[in-house]
């Protein structure tokens, strides 16, 4: 493989990888509008401890959610995918 085709295959592999990150960015902020939901609610109504609870436990499954995405995505070696 001569050098240009070394250099074509590595920018296909950063391409590949910026298109990976990018999707589980859009999941992550999915998942921080539902996030941003459920604090508006818990803002906006008037609410019993344990529905508060629930709510929170509906926040720190979100949370968790968002931090594995972020961690999946970022496990990258060099701009490559590790599988």
């Amino acid at each position: 493989m001569d050098e240009k085709e070394e250099q074509k295959q590595e920018l296909q592999q950063q391409l590949e990888w910026v298109q990976y990150r990018q999707n589980m960015l859009d999941i992550i902020e999915e998942k921080l509008l539902q996030m941003r939901e459920i604090t508006e609610k818990a803002k906006e109504e008037n609410l019993s401890s344990q529905e508060i609870e629930v709510l929170n436990a509906s926040l720190n499954n979100l949370a968790s959610q968002v931090n594995a995405l972020d961690s999946e995505s970022r496990g990258t070696e060099e701009g490559k995918i590790l599988e």
